[in-house]
């Protein structure tokens, strides 16, 4: 080794690095520092070795080190943006990645960072600019097309995004994040069978991709017509493939087995935040004895927001695992202590279900999954006598736990007045259904026509969010309802990004809801009762096809409730008939729900944690 050139040393860095050795290349990096401290491009490579091992604010430092002896230094730069993302300061990191484009404005990495930067702190618009701009440098940039698509979707202009992806896999049919994103658009136009299709692809091309595992089983529980078997195989298949490898904690636990101790609690959960899961677990967390219990959230919230701040306020102990692997959570939660540990939603959005595998508490429960985790690591399921009656056919790997009412939601403050009933006013009585297209299956479809060739006149209204603005799925579904019969004068499309209370204003137009079905839906059903809008509900054999049954038969309202499609069609039917009661309806939707369990936190809360005290005594009772 010529301990004289510090570049040298740099160069068999570089090497070691790319071969994978990257300890290996710290230390080279590090001996040239040790011959010339003021080598810009070693302090930069170290950085870069830093990163790779995870280090990412010894990396900042050996970047902005780059950086002092060589402001021009445009990559160094670029590297610190993409240390700073990691940290998650994002701000800064898009300070660093313009930094990079002041130097070099062509640099189309440099285009693509601060798109993601940007994206990441929910500037969509913005971010698609960069995205175009690093594509319109390197047509052939598979990551820029691929986040371009991304921005596109959260933009709801779901058409674009897919043709962006289309792009990603013209270059690359293998490239499985664009797979698994293509398959999300075509998911949210309700083109299930195709996104079925496309998840399928990209398992194919990586047997690892969770997200694509994890789609699947949301088409699952959209299908209609699969048997609980096959609901339940689906689950188990996702945790044995996706659980593989993972060793579950089998050294005794350090918890003390005191069954009246306080107990440390923990939530792990990415709906913090402003969601339709977030809006359902705050009362509980807002509501809990913490002189009982000590709570740790451990929360996957790359983008905090208002609610994000309540959730704070609610947790002893707050714990972001943004970036962080499921081993690590699961190493953070055993440090803990933790006596219960949560899975809240776990197969939905981004929550870390598999963190549970790892068994890093003694207890382990799903709270507002939609099915079951699949996992034998997970010991309780909380539910109610609704969701899953005496009898029950649904299959599941882990224990049912009743509570009195399994749903919860706190008043709605945004909530405008209720309005008069339109039909009143009209010659018609309007349906509607505010929920995820997604959901609107051939079957659906099917009955909702029906039901409006049964009430001359009636018009069906449909919104979600602003994917209506998509002409394909207009067209597809007006097609649909034109199969039946229903001409497209008598289906509206609302598409609008509106704040909660412009939503909810919406309702002003509705006189009569008709809940998805095998998928029922839940924050919406309360959103809608609030509004003093009647739901009606096909309850099937399933937790989520109970959904809005539960909380119906909760509210008082079990008479909106259908056990047949038969029944379904009547009831729908029927309640337009009867003005007057749909006006007695209106005027005391919001009273009886408010005064419902629905909206008991304080009650609820201590429902919960007697929950959490039995296991967790049934836990203390255990032989070792």
């Amino acid at each position: 080794m010529n301990a004289e050139n510090p570049s040298e040393l740099v160069q068999k860095g570089i090497a070691l690095h790319r071969a994978g050795n990257t300890r290996k290349a710290e230390q080279f990096y590090r001996q040239a520092l040790d011959l010339d401290p003021n080598h810009a491009d070693a302090h930069n490579n170290l950085g870069n070795a830093l990163f790779d091992l995870g280090r990412f604010e010894d990396a900042t430092k050996s970047y902005a080190q780059a950086i002092a002896l060589n402001p021009e230094f445009a990559d160094a730069h670029n590297n610190l943006g993409n240390a700073l993302m990691r940290m998650g300061r994002l701000g800064d990191a898009a300070i660093s990645f313009r930094h990079a484009l002041d130097i070099d404005p062509d640099d189309a990495l440099a285009h693509y960072n601060l798109g993601t930067a940007l994206q990441e702190r929910g500037r969509f618009e913005d971010a698609a600019v960069c995205h175009r701009k690093a594509i319109t440098l390197n047509p052939q940039f598979i990551e820029a097309h691929n986040n371009l698509g991304t921005a596109l979707q959260k933009l709801g202009r779901l058409e674009d995004a897919a043709l962006s992806y289309q792009n990603v896999l013209a270059l690359k049919p293998d490239f499985g994040d664009a797979l698994n994103n293509l398959g999300t658009v075509f998911q949210k136009l309700g083109r299930l069978d195709e996104a079925a299709t496309i998840y399928r692809d990209a398992l194919a091309a990586n047997p690892d991709n969770v997200e694509a595992g994890r789609n699947l089983l949301y088409l699952a529980l959209n299908t209609p017509g699969l048997s609980v078997e096959e609901i339940f195989a689906e689950h188990l298949r996702f945790s044995e493939t996706h659980g593989r490898g993972i060793k579950a904690n089998q050294e005794n636990f350090a918890n003390g087995p005191d069954p009246d101790r306080r107990l440390k609690i923990g939530y792990l959960s990415s709906d913090f935040r402003d969601h339709a899961v977030g809006s359902a677990l705050l009362p509980v967390l807002s509501s809990h004895d913490r002189a009982a219990f000590e709570v740790f959230c451990y929360a996957d919230i790359p983008r905090p927001d208002a609610v994000t701040e309540k959730f704070r306020d609610c947790a002893d102990h707050w714990r972001p695992t943004v970036n962080k692997t499921d081993a690590r959570i699961a190493d953070m939660i055993r440090a803990d202590g933790i006596d219960v540990l949560v899975s809240v939603a776990g197969h939905f959005d981004n929550n870390r279900p598999l963190v549970c595998a790892h068994r890093p508490a003694p207890v382990q429960v799903s709270f507002h999954d939609g099915a079951t985790s699949g996992l034998a690591e997970m010991d309780y399921w909380l539910t109610d006598g609704f969701l899953h009656p005496p009898g029950t056919q649904e299959i599941f790997t882990e224990e049912l736990f009743h509570l009195p009412v399994f749903y919860q939601w706190p008043p709605i403050a945004e909530a405008p007045p209720v309005g008069p009933l339109p039909a009143e006013k009209a010659d018609f009585v309007t349906f509607a259904s505010f929920n995820n297209p997604a959901k609107l299956n051939d079957d659906v479809i099917g009955l909702w026509a029906e039901i409006l060739q049964s009430v001359p006149g009636s018009r069906l209204m449909l919104k979600f969010k602003n994917i209506y603005s998509q002409p394909s799925l207009c067209d597809r579904v007006s097609a649909k309802f034109k199969a039946h019969g229903i001409d497209a004068e008598r289906i509206e499309m609302v598409s609008s990004l509106d704040t909660i209370t412009e939503h909810l204003g919406h309702y002003a137009k509705v006189d009569i809801a008709l809940d998805p079905f095998p998928f029922n839906g839940a924050t919406t059903t309360y959103q809608t009762l609030w509004m003093g809008v009647p739901v009606i509900s096909l309850a099937g054999e399933t937790f989520i096809s109970r959904a809005a049954g539960s909380i119906l038969h909760h509210a008082g309202l079990d008479e909106l409730i259908a056990e047949t499609p038969e029944d379904y069609v009547a009831a729908a039917r029927d309640l337009a008939a009867d003005i007057p009661r749909l006006i007695e309806l209106r005027a005391g939707l919001r009273d009886k729900v408010a005064s419902s369990p629905l909206c008991a936190a304080p009650a609820y809360a201590r429902n919960v944690e007697a929950a959490f005290r039995e296991m967790w005594r049934w836990w203390c009772g255990k032989p070792n």
